[in-house]
């Protein structure tokens, strides 16, 4: 899955006055038509005499994605042009290095209206090419800077006030620029993910998170939701097979075993969902953690099937589980598990006409999570994707699937789909 650009990265950084010392793989996704890779870049600053070392995150694009920010280098393998750049200098992204610094937030929150000293930045997420979001701690106030493609400002904020308007606990937005600049609130609460030992075992947040799915569905929205797992099963089946090609006939059995019984989904059932709901999306009150107090990251929002959401949450909740696993916390880990089988049941029970479908939902996830896991070809993730193909088999072995606990590992000798 990894190309060779040993040759590539250096290329790039070439004439800047830093050598490269070595690189690693960091991650990869789609981008046009290629992908795009990242890299940890480990540096020599060669003008410094003291020869300053640093870590750059550096990306390679192959999908076509250039600008002025961007080294165009040609790939000795293909003998194509790829891009090359480094963080916070994302060509999808143009107002990104702006927001880097804090001198320069200062005095953009300045501009705004709202006024700030010493501001302490955090990158809060960061998806190379499609967002980022930093966040600023002052004594003033706390803001969410969320940076998007340009072109994204104006259906992100009328999806902000078609929320509000419908009573959803989403942040509002307090200023956003044609560049891709967003303002947001702080919402109260924490995420849900911190307090799990609390909820894991209360169906009173299952009950509030059906509740809060609900009243999503009544939120005037006319677009579909974002493309998910389900919808780029061919690129993450791809991804994954060439990451661990000794389990690529198992890997290919379960994608079409998820095809399968996907195929006579209909339109009829769709209402609108977040379209990337995991528990870091979802805030909970400090004192009652079992009351949803909080929403994020609505750009997702649309039409489309609310099993998905359903899945989307499970699946993150059992890689939850398995991070929390391999850092020794296995009660943690346990409780994410048993918190992914809760809402999974919970699903079922509510709609039983639809039970079929809770499986290749969880599993389309799964799998998405193994690819990301397995393309950074270090030993722990490897192990990991290899735990969550195990996991996506129980998912699809029952129509209404319970998720196994204890690392969600079973024998190769479970039963096949």
């Amino acid at each position: 899955m990894w190309p060779n650009h040993e040759r590539v990265i250096p290329q790039a950084f070439a004439g800047s006055g830093t050598s490269v010392v070595a690189a690693r793989a960091h991650s990869v996704e789609p981008s046009g038509n290629g992908y795009l890779y990242g890299y940890e870049v480990d540096t020599v600053d060669t003008v410094d005499r003291n020869g300053q070392r640093a870590t750059v995150l550096t990306y390679v694009d192959t999908g076509g994605t250039h600008d002025q920010n961007s080294a165009i280098v040609t790939d000795p393998a293909t003998g194509e042009p790829v891009s090359v750049w480094a963080y916070p200098n994302d060509p999808g992204l143009p107002v990104l290095p702006q927001v880097t610094y804090r001198d320069a937030v200062a005095e953009l929150l300045t501009t705004l209206g709202m006024p700030v000293t010493d501001p302490v930045l955090t990158v809060a997420a960061y998806r190379p090419g499609k967002r980022a979001v930093v966040r600023v701690d002052a004594p003033e106030r706390t803001l969410f800077l969320k940076i998007v493609r340009p072109h994204r400002v104006a259906p992100i904020v009328q999806s902000h006030e078609q929320f509000v308007a419908a009573g959803l606990p989403v942040p509002r937005v307090l200023s956003s620029r044609g560049d891709g600049l967003l303002v947001l609130e702080r919402i109260r609460g924490v995420p849900a993910g911190s307090r799990i030992l609390d909820i894991a075992d209360d169906p009173r947040f299952v009950a509030s998170l059906a509740a809060l799915s609900g009243r999503v569905a009544t939120v005037p929205m006319t677009q579909q939701a974002r493309a998910d797992a389900m919808d780029h099963a061919d690129w993450h089946r791809r991804t994954l097979v060439a990451a661990l090609p000794q389990d690529a006939e198992e890997i290919d059995r379960l994608y079409d075993a998820i095809g399968r019984r996907s195929i006579g989904w209909t339109s009829a059932t769709k209402q609108v969902v977040h379209g990337d709901l995991h528990l870091e999306q979802v805030f909970v009150d400090e004192d009652e953690p079992w009351r949803i107090s909080g929403l994020l990251d609505i750009d997702t929002a649309g039409w489309g099937f609310p099993v998905r959401d359903i899945g989307a949450v499970v699946a993150h909740l059992v890689v939850t589980g398995l991070w929390h696993r391999s850092r020794g916390d296995a009660e943690r880990g346990a409780a994410a598990e048993r918190l992914a089988d809760g809402i999974a049941r919970d699903w079922v029970a509510r709609n039983p006409g639809e039970a079929d479908r809770i499986g290749p939902a969880i599993g389309a996830q799964l799998l998405a999570h193994a690819g990301g896991q397995a393309t950074t070809g270090s030993a722990n993730g490897i192990q990991t994707a290899e735990q969550l193909l195990a996991a996506t088999r129980a998912a699809l072995a029952d129509a209404a699937p319970v998720l196994p606990v204890a690392g969600l590992v079973r024998p190769r000798s479970a039963p096949r789909v």
